[in-house]
């Protein structure tokens, strides 16, 4: 009896490491999608498309600390950002790390690079021509489908 119990444990864990495996392999690919889709409609000023990625109930603490509550809410910042001092701006991003917080949780860490604006955010000091800022998303998983439900940005301080 035993041996058929630590048998059966044995199979039981490596199923378990693999389904771990499989599910941490997803999260990332869902967290590099994500990062992928904000650079892309960052660079092309789309907001529909920037909104794909967040939860209509998602909120936002934005680099000047202030709190945008709302997929429209976040969508419009950045439509406005887009028209005024980040026209024709670029970004690259890159997922540092990624954190599960439970089956259909996960925190996203990534950098970001924002260069080619018009005008430096507050804060900037005068000349800066690229901006260094750390991104943390908690993204929630619906019906498939992984989201950001809750978002910090900040800017690197520059050197």
């Amino acid at each position: 009896m035993r041996k058929r119990f630590a048998t059966f444990a044995v199979l039981f864990l490596c199923g378990a490491l693999a389904f771990a495996d499989a599910s941490d392999k997803e999260a990332l690919s869902a967290a590099n999608a994500m990062v992928q889709r904000f650079a892309d409609s960052w660079n092309h000023a789309d907001g529909v498309a920037y909104g794909e990625n967040y939860w209509p109930e998602a909120e936002l603490v934005n680099p000047s600390g202030a709190i945008v509550s709302g997929k429209a809410a976040i969508v419009k910042e950045h439509v406005d950002l887009w028209a005024g001092p980040f026209q024709g701006s670029h970004v690259t991003g890159k997922v540092r790390r990624v954190q599960m917080l439970g089956a259909n949780y996960m925190m996203v860490d990534f950098d970001v690079q924002l260069s080619g604006f018009t005008k430096a955010p507050p804060g900037a000091p005068p000349g800066t021509v690229a901006l260094d800022a750390h991104l943390k998303h908690v993204m929630e998983r619906r019906h498939g489908n992984w989201k950001i439900l809750s978002a910090q940005n900040t800017m690197v301080a520059p050197n």
